[in-house]
């Protein structure tokens, strides 16, 4: 019996306008009366979560969101963190040198949220945007050793970022989590972060088997947890690694996938 479900946003929840279908909805308030609890796993910081959460009503003490693709596990209601990670100056300045070397934008979010980048363009934009923030140029020259970041993140558009994927020095891939959660973004984290350790901490914060989990998603960054879910679901949409890793590929999300997936399997 399915009785947590982590859902990702963007190619999943969310049509391509970004909008979420009535059908989604009300699948997703008819589980949680159920007693299922919903949960949003996304790579987006809280702001850019909060105007979801709201949408669906899942701001209760009862509710939790997954952030930062899995550096923060929390109680929307209390705050209280359930999971965080984090990454230092020293790997920021080494990942620094590494997109430069490599010739694309760059971009991090600090420990208190802040996102910094060298210089605007247009994938920081989306950022900004999509996520309700503003950008602040830094010298990253300048970043301590000892400062603490979520995550750092090289930006281009998706040729460019498959080239930089191909070109990233191993070590960079060994020492770090390393997840593309858009063909604009790929994110570097803390080793261990990724929404599988995620969704695992969460489950044992609330007592609930794994067998009975459920994680839907459709790019890469989601790859981890629909591996680590009792019951995998990968949005028709979905890339080819997500879509290996799934048990079940539900309708794409045009076609409302996350309900039908809710009414084949929860309701």
């Amino acid at each position: 019996m399915i009785k947590l479900v982590t859902i990702d946003l963007d190619g999943t929840l969310f049509d391509n306008q970004k909008r979420i279908s009535e059908a989604n909805k009300n699948a997703i308030k008819k589980a949680k009366e159920l007693g299922v609890r919903v949960v949003i796993a996304t790579g987006r910081p809280f702001n850019g979560v909060l105007p979801v959460l709201k949408e669906l009503d899942l701001l209760d003490e009862t509710d939790y969101c997954i952030i930062y693709n899995g550096a923060k596990v929390f109680n929307v209601k209390t705050k209280e963190l359930v999971f965080s990670s984090s990454i230092t100056g020293s790997d920021v300045k080494a990942l620094y040198k590494e997109a430069l070397r490599l010739n694309t934008y760059l971009q991090a979010f600090s420990i208190d949220e802040t996102l910094i980048t060298k210089e605007h363009n247009p994938y920081t934009d989306v950022e900004a945007s999509i996520n309700h923030i503003k950008d602040e140029l830094y010298d990253f020259t300048t970043i301590k050793d000892e400062d603490l970041f979520i995550k750092f993140m090289m930006v281009n558009n998706e040729e460019e970022l498959n080239r930089v994927i191909k070109e990233v020095s191993p070590e960079f891939k060994k020492n770090y989590s390393m997840v593309r959660s858009s063909p604009i973004f790929l994110e570097f984290l803390n080793k261990n972060t990724n929404k599988g350790n995620a969704l695992i901490a969460l489950a044992n914060h609330l007592n609930i088997p794994l067998e009975d989990t459920m994680a839907i998603g459709d790019q890469d960054n989601d790859v981890s947890m629909i591996k680590a879910s009792g019951f995998g679901v990968c949005m028709a949409n979905g890339a080819d690694e997500a879509r290996c890793a799934a048990d079940f590929i539900t309708l794409d999300n045009e076609s409302s996938g996350v309900a039908y997936a809710f009414e084949k399997f929860i309701l």
